[in-house]
């Protein structure tokens, strides 16, 4: 037996080699629970341990405090950071990172060489099942010319920093540091200092933060706009772009994207400023094509613009002068909204501006202010047509609803 074996009973069989190294002979171990591992110590007194360790919780020790530390005293070792479904490694040289692991999927050195546009899925996918713990991807690629041994040095490099970066989100969990100077057969020089990373780690968490006041909510749903002009992207920007389908929520894309959270949100956040897309909620069902949402209170409004249009043409002014200068509350809803020639609203602006104002609460809003502009359009249209004409005009309002079923009103 070469590795330790569990029993049914729930005993732990370990190598006598193995079992030299732990202690085993000299006294009972010792085991405390380290996230979804365990510790197990031969060194229950304070001080008798053979490798110094460091052991703590993340709510009191941020990681940028814990490789600050580990640079100053230049050790040698390996921080483990152990959170949810999930343990990240930070191997140290010196004080100096010069490796790191971790069992989340997008952290493979596969997904890292892709978003580094070294490979393209189909190249990964090819040799994805040639993997064995005796022939790894980088091997492969390098095998099989894919990729140069250089492009693989960078991509691990680059693989070293997203674990690295990746662990300064992380609030909650334990740390572990253990003193070691056996360095990793894959260790890499990085082209920053430690003290580099931690400021550029730092950086990122203070980027993301903004990021998070763009997209509150993850549960959104990007809707695109038609182009109006040509915007210059960059790639991120138009891969990103592609997957804003009207379907898929903020998460979902940023599940999808296989680019990192940081990275999608900033091409995400790009693609909103130059108004790419809206956001609407994903409560809100999205219109049928070629369906206004808002139909009810346009068709009412258009049928008391051409009335007006036919009885007292002056008199439309009132109309768009409400447009112009329509209720404070309303006023953002309203920019740049008006009729065309035969009295259609121009209803998708009204909503691109509420999706704006309030992502979650779009159509609810844009209703309300439809439904004030009606009340308000009917009672001018009123004020200026005569006995007949205005009845006419009532009841034709009442029909328009009624046939409507009134669903909004």
């Amino acid at each position: 037996m070469d590795r330790p074996h569990v029993t049914a009973d729930g005993d732990v069989i370990v190598p006598r080699g193995c079992a030299g190294k732990l202690g085993a002979a000299t006294g009972p171990l010792q085991s405390r629970e380290l996230g979804d591992d365990v510790l197990l110590s031969a060194h229950p007194q304070p001080g008798e341990r053979e490798k110094p360790i460091l052991y703590g919780d993340l709510r009191l020790f941020h990681v940028a405090e814990l490789l600050a530390l580990i640079s100053t005293m230049q050790r040698d070792g390996v921080l483990h950071i152990l959170v949810p479904d999930a343990k990240k490694s930070i191997f140290f040289a010196g004080g100096e990172v010069v490796f790191a692991t971790s069992t989340v999927e997008d952290d493979r050195l596969g997904e890292i060489l892709w978003r580094q546009g070294r490979i393209t899925l189909e190249q990964l996918s090819a040799v994805q099942d040639l993997v064995t713990p005796k022939k790894r991807l980088g091997a492969l690629l390098v095998e099989r010319r894919l990729i140069s041994p250089r492009d693989l040095y960078r991509g691990i490099q680059g693989q070293v920093t997203e674990i690295l970066y990746s662990t300064f989100h992380f609030t909650r969990g334990e740390f572990l540091f253990v003193e070691d100077a056996t360095a990793p057969k894959n260790a890499v020089r990085l082209e920053q200092s430690t003290r580099d990373l931690i400021a550029e780690g730092i950086r990122r968490v203070e980027v993301m933060n903004r990021l998070e006041e763009i997209f509150p909510d993850r549960e959104l749903v990007p809707v695109p706009r038609p182009l109006a002009v040509e915007v210059r992207l960059g790639e991120t920007e138009r891969y990103v772009r592609h997957l804003v389908d009207g379907k898929r929520t903020v998460a979902r894309i940023l599940q999808e994207s296989r680019l990192g959270e940081l990275d999608t949100l900033r091409a995400l956040a790009h693609l909103r400023r130059v108004q790419l897309f809206d956001l609407r909620s994903s409560r809100e069902a999205p219109p049928a094509a070629g369906e206004d949402p808002l139909k009810c209170w346009t068709v009412l409004l258009r049928h008391i613009h051409q009335t007006l249009a036919a009885e007292e043409p002056e008199y439309v002014a009132r109309l768009e002068s409400y447009l112009g200068s329509p209720p404070a509350t309303h006023r953002p809803l309203f920019a740049n909204v008006g009729f065309d020639s035969e009295g259609r609203l121009d209803s998708a602006t009204l909503l691109r501006n509420a999706r704006t104002v309030a992502p979650d609460r779009a159509l609810e809003i844009a209703r309300e202010a439809l439904r004030s502009f009606t009340d308000y359009a009917h009672f001018q249209a009123l004020d200026v047509l005569d006995d007949a004409a205005g009845g006419r005009l009532s009841r034709r309002l009442a029909e328009l609803r009624q046939r409507a079923g009134n669903e909004e009103g």
